[in-house]
């Protein structure tokens, strides 16, 4: 299953000082220590999706700790059979929970610098780019499918990205909607649309 929440900007503090108690130490820790309240939101909301995740998906409800592979990947500790995955990007976070090894990005479409696109793209992406009437669409898109690959096989952005052709992943399930695009690899899953309410659930 792929959650999504973009409703960030309307979390306050009032929000984070409510559901704090949900978060593991370490994950509080870990947004202390973030410097904008984006991030530090971003974060929050990351690991209260995944708690909401594993509780609608596998009656898990208690706080979960993470392990991490020698890549910084990071698994359930207590249910190694269960993978997720997390992203955010400028207002919106996604999770995703899966019975197979699973990756997620989300990006917010904005207009790119050509240098960019360059070293990002293979060459036949950049080619169908630059013809593309919608070339900020284009590059979002192709970015999400290789940046949730990478985090599907645990190696993170230590890989060209260029080195990686989009049309050559075979599993991936890409989704857009408003100014976002999602992309799963490694499992097609259905999709919800989460909102602050939704929390509230954690707390019965």
């Amino acid at each position: 299953m792929l959650y999504i929440f973009d409703e960030i900007d309307l979390i306050d503090d009032d929000f984070l000082e409510t559901y704090k108690s949900l978060l593991s130490a370490e994950r509080y820790e870990k947004m202390q220590k973030l410097r904008t309240p984006q991030k530090k939101k971003a974060s929050a909301i990351a690991y209260m999706m995944l708690r909401f995740a594993l509780s609608e998906s596998y009656g898990i409800n208690d706080a979960v700790e993470f392990i991490y592979t020698d890549k910084g990947k990071p698994l359930l500790k207590s249910y190694p059979d269960i993978h997720f995955n997390l992203s955010h990007s400028k207002g919106a976070v996604a999770c995703v929970v899966s019975n197979k090894e699973v990756g997620v990005d989300v990006q917010y479409i904005t207009p790119i610098k050509d240098s960019l696109a360059k070293r990002v793209l293979a060459e036949s992406e950049y080619a169908r780019y630059k013809s593309s009437p919608t070339q900020e669409e284009y590059f979002c898109e192709l970015w999400t499918i290789k940046e949730s690959y990478l985090k599907l096989i645990g190696k993170g952005i230590t890989t060209e990205l260029r080195d990686i052709v989009a049309d050559e992943i075979k599993e991936k399930m890409i989704y857009k909607f408003n100014d976002y695009y999602y992309c799963v690899c490694g499992s097609q899953v259905l999709i919800k649309h989460l909102r602050r309410e939704d929390f509230e659930q954690l707390y019965t």
